[in-house]
């Protein structure tokens, strides 16, 4: 796991690898930025589904490089990743058809990025991913993978 914060304040790109389903994925990322999002900033929120009352939404802009030998379809990368708190806590990506490919939010942000298009080896994708989070403000995250894969600095 590596702390979000120093990800970004680093500038360094991580290595992400886990075994999936087909085989193993092997992925770079760089966390561009990390914040919360407010709801005014979405076109049409209220088509947003299982969104909790009492749960914030956080958006994570990323840079992600395929190093898998062949093309991936997105499921195989940035959904792959985990959030873990600083009592070991683990949430997943948020996901939701509007904003990932059925607002204006989802192309400004580049959510459809990481919907659509396979994510071609050695191609720089540009996008963001949304986590649904706990409303604390003194929380502190760290960035992982599922299925005990790995993620280190490169």
């Amino acid at each position: 796991m590596v702390p979000i914060k120093e990800a970004i304040n680093s500038g360094s790109w991580l290595h992400c690898e886990y075994d999936g389903y087909n085989g193993i994925y092997k992925f770079r990322i760089k966390i561009n930025s990390f914040r919360k999002l407010s709801l005014s900033e979405i076109d049409n929120p209220e088509k947003i589904n299982n969104l909790d009352s009492s749960a914030t939404l956080w958006i994570m802009a990323i840079e992600f490089i395929n190093l898998t030998k062949k093309p991936i379809h997105p499921s195989y990368g940035p959904p792959s990743l985990i959030l873990v708190d600083q009592d070991n806590f683990s949430f997943h990506l948020f996901e939701d058809y509007h904003l990932e490919n059925g607002s204006n939010f989802s192309v400004k942000t580049g959510m459809n990025r990481f919907h659509s298009a396979e994510l071609i080896p050695k191609v720089k994708a540009v996008g963001s991913l949304i986590f649904q989070l706990p409303n604390d403000d003194d929380a502190t995250y760290s960035i992982s993978i599922k299925d005990n894969g790995i993620v280190q600095e490169v």
